[in-house]
């Protein structure tokens, strides 16, 4: 019998979503597609002019910016300095509005990212419709139809997390999607999945890569078929062998998309397999280390259009990536990305041996405050140290939420070991893995699903 309480959560997301001026929105965006640049230019400089004006409005950082507004918006924007993350958590009065305290009806956007630092971006109901119209829009790119069904196969809590028998899944209705639990994707469970799936006969599956990937690893030991027309990825880096299974198992055709939670950026794969950065949704720029625009490889940096509640302005991301040259097989005229090398993250694995997604790791620090830091390493079988680096206001509570967290949003069937540290070590590239495989072959960064089989991981 399905949850009320879900049914309802998904129906209004539904609801609220796909109001009909989003689908007139997604034609309007189709029609740029193939058109000109310079068509997009005058709506490109409206957006930005708007976004600079409100956030010397509401954002003290940029107050200094009244003066100058009538200049050109992307001269501009390129007098600016460049921010991060680290820059958001530790200057909250500077960069958000309100002192940081969100209005009742505002989405609250709330990640860990790559460093396991919580951070929330407030988000206008305007920006979350535009989103939903690109995302359509992308759908569109990979065969998806108005009323066509959708399985889903990410971090959705659909059922709990003790659950042995089936439903190991959530029908929305009022959306057309099918929520598969990725906690419970295992070799006991896929037969019942795999049946499920065939039943409600999705034309396309959204999904982390590794809970794809894994699906189809799963599928294969069992010798189990199941046909779907496209795969759409996300939240993770996409590996081509990751990519190549999924591709031959599900007789699918994978289209990758590069998001993030700070929404600064937005990729869509296309069928001829580039990455194109939509023109409309933000201005992207890649710099090089002196943060320079540069035709190589360099650091995204993003700039939002549509989010007048909390105004994003050159915020770098961890991710390097490259322009790509010339025109696109597929006819379209959006800018796109020769390569893209994002965050890859490591697996964790059970004490039943079965992998655990970097991204499904990341619910257990969402909304736990008072960490600089954090590093999850697995140090033996179905054993994972937590290593946190705590901000003052961190105590025995924070200690039990994040334990919490753990055992109901991501493993019950792992041992735990809080550790509060001074310091986490920074690789050589003065980053540092926030996932770290200490125990698992390492040598074999995705092995297959079951004992000598699998994967699963994530970035939203």
């Amino acid at each position: 019998m399905p949850s009320v309480g879900l049914t309802l959560k998904y129906a209004t997301r539904h609801w609220v979503r796909e109001v009909p001026f989003v689908g007139t929105r997604c034609a309007r965006l189709v029609e740029t597609e193939r058109a000109d640049p310079a068509q997009w230019q005058p709506h490109r400089e409206r957006w930005l002019r708007a976004t600079l004006h409100r956030a010397a409005e509401i954002l003290p950082a940029y107050a200094h910016l009244r003066p100058r507004l009538g200049e050109d918006p992307f001269e501009l924007l390129q007098t600016l300095p460049i921010i991060d993350k680290a820059q958001l958590v530790a200057q909250r009065s500077r960069y958000y509005p309100r002192e940081g305290r969100p209005r009742a009806w505002w989405s609250v956007g709330k990640t860990s990212g790559s460093t396991a630092t919580p951070l929330d971006v407030f988000r206008s109901y305007d920006s979350v419709l535009w989103e939903q119209a690109v995302f359509l829009q992308h759908w569109g790119w990979a065969g998806w139809q108005p009323g066509d069904r959708q399985a889903v196969l990410r971090g959705d809590m659909v059922v709990p997390l003790g659950r042995t028998e089936p439903p190991f899944w959530f029908d929305d209705r009022a959306g057309r999607q099918l929520f598969v639990s990725t906690r419970h994707l295992s070799t006991r469970n896929i037969g019942a999945i795999a049946e499920a799936l065939q039943r409600y006969a999705p034309s396309q599956l959204r999904a982390y890569p590794s809970a794809a990937y894994s699906l189809a690893v799963l599928l294969k030991q069992q010798g189990l078929s199941l046909k779907i027309r496209s795969v759409l990825t996300s939240s993770e880096a996409l590996l081509p062998l990751q990519r190549e299974l999924i591709e031959q198992v599900l007789g699918a055709r994978v289209y990758d998309h590069y998001g993030m939670a700070e929404r600064i950026a937005f990729g869509m794969q296309c069928g001829a397999g580039h990455l194109h950065v939509h023109p409309l949704y933000s201005h992207v720029e890649i710099v090089d280390e002196q943060g320079r625009p540069t035709r190589g490889p360099g650091q995204v940096v993003g700039t939002t259009f549509h989010n007048l509640a909390m105004p994003l302005l050159r915020y770098q991301v961890d991710d390097v990536a490259e322009w790509g040259e010339g025109t696109c097989a597929c006819g379209r005229s959006y800018p796109w990305l020769r390569t893209l090398r994002g965050r890859a993250s490591d697996l964790l694995y059970d004490a039943d041996e079965q992998p655990v997604t970097a991204g499904v790791v990341t619910f257990a620090f969402k909304g736990v405050p008072h960490l600089a830091r954090a590093q999850v390493v697995q140090t033996a079988p179905g054993t994972w140290q937590v290593r946190v680096m705590p901000l003052p206001g961190y105590g025995p509570e924070t200690a039990r939420q994040l334990l919490n967290n753990f055992r109901t949003l991501v493993s019950d069937r792992v041992e735990l070991q809080l550790q509060v540290v001074d310091d986490i070590a920074v690789q050589a590239s003065g980053k540092y893995k926030w996932i770290d495989q200490a125990w698992y072959g390492r040598q074999a960064p995705l092995p297959a699903c079951s004992p000598a089989d699998d994967t699963a991981r994530e970035a939203a």
